[in-house]
């Protein structure tokens, strides 16, 4: 394992997000415990308002920006993976497409783009906007 390979698990260890899983639903660090009808309602909006949230299973912001959703509702977030070009190249595209520099990357259908880690509210507020 490469020195930035620790680092980034060292990291992501540091924040409590241990390991992010993989496969088809890829899930982008959701938590243990389940969603409140808040998270839930608040991730349904997010989809059908047309946002997108760029990440990568590796960047523990991104671990983290998605258990505040708490599960289910991170995977049922507007969420593209841009780490894994040979498993899912048309994500990955999205993401070189959309010019996306650092992660977690959300765009709103307006074209307004908001890097980092956004709170619930930020995210309540910025999907009310037309």
């Amino acid at each position: 394992m490469g020195h930035w390979a620790i680092t980034a698990l060292s990291a992501a260890l540091a924040v409590g997000a241990g390991p992010a899983l993989a496969g088809p639903g890829l899930n982008p660090g959701g938590s243990e415990g389940d969603s409140t009808p808040a998270q839930r309602q608040l991730a349904e909006q997010l989809n059908k308002a047309g946002l997108k949230y760029y990440g990568s299973w590796r960047c523990p912001a991104c671990q983290y920006q998605g258990r505040l959703f708490g599960t289910p509702a991170v995977e049922s977030l507007p969420y593209v993976e841009c780490a894994r070009p040979q498993s899912l190249p048309a994500q990955h595209q999205a993401c070189l497409d959309a010019r996306i520099m650092g992660f977690p990357t959300w765009i709103h259908p307006s074209g307004e783009r908001r890097v980092g880690v956004q709170s619930l509210d930020e995210l309540r507020d910025w999907v009310a906007t037309p």
